[in-house]
């Protein structure tokens, strides 16, 4: 019995020492767990699921200004219509200038009439930029939001007439594209619901199209706006590349055309 004893330990020691393991064991595997254990039915430990985060409430994007790149966004692609866009040299990059949000808007110099049959145009030519109101003299804009019995229904994007006028120094095509100086985007062209990026001019020699008595170019359009702000144009042509800078502000009736500001909150 003595020998026996010396070569297998008693039953209890070995049942001590089987525990201890099985505690080690049991250390060893809740290190190698990557995340906090929750408890589970009964207290059992089981592996806490990661937290729920509440579904937010599907939002439609609004879409920004997009195409360009023919004529069709100026003459609408009608008789006389010229296909293809502006030669690619004119697509030159954006230098517009970046503005910090609320600082004072450096609105180009006030206009003068250089043709006689429109209004006070504002640039340094020789293409000009014209609209109804005041903005001859002042270089602001009041703009109506989009209303389903008047303009820009169904769309996202307000907006307000803007006008160009091409002296008759200058025949040839004209690239036009801008945005809000105090973020990117922010302004397109067009009365459709998604206002275009661009607005590619053909050239006005003889019978072109926008010609008018004594060589003058005149086109009509929209800018589309969203917000008041400091706005610029790069009106691009062959011979010559022009930055002009405007204020728009919301419309004295949100809505309907009135050609004034409305409360100073909404300049």
């Amino acid at each position: 019995m003595g020998s026996a004893a010396g070569h297998h330990p008693p039953r209890a020691s070995r049942v001590r020492r089987a525990a201890a393991v099985a505690f080690l064991l049991t250390l060893a595997g809740a290190g190698c767990q990557t995340g906090p254990r929750a408890a589970g039915p009964g207290g059992v430990s089981t592996p806490a699921s990661a937290p729920t985060v509440p579904a937010s409430p599907r939002t439609v994007p609004v879409q920004a200004p997009a195409g360009g790149g023919t004529y069709a966004a100026f003459c609408g692609a009608g008789a006389g219509c010229p296909t293809g866009g502006v030669p690619s040299a004119l697509r030159r990059p954006i230098h517009l200038p970046h503005i910090p949000a609320g600082t004072r808007c450096p609105v180009s110099a006030p206009g003068r009439k250089v043709y006689r049959n429109q209004g006070k145009a504002i640039g340094r030519g020789p293409v000009y930029v014209l609209s109804f109101g005041s903005f001859g003299r002042t270089a602001i804009l009041p703009f109506v939001l989009p209303s389903r019995a008047g303009l820009f229904g169904g769309s996202a994007w307000g907006g307000q007439v803007l006008k160009f006028i091409g002296a008759p120094s200058y025949h040839g095509p004209v690239l036009i594209r801008g945005r809000k100086l105090t973020e990117p985007g922010g302004l397109g062209f067009g009365a459709g619901k998604i206002p275009l990026a661009v607005m590619d001019v053909p050239g006005g020699a003889a019978g072109g199209v926008g010609l008018n008595p004594g060589g003058w170019r005149l086109w009509s359009g929209y800018a589309r706006l969203r917000s008041p702000g400091c706005y610029g144009l790069q009106v691009d042509g062959t011979t010559s590349s022009e930055i002009i800078i405007f204020r728009a502000c919301l419309s004295s009736n949100s809505v309907r055309q009135t050609f004034r500001c409305g409360r100073p909150d909404q300049r």
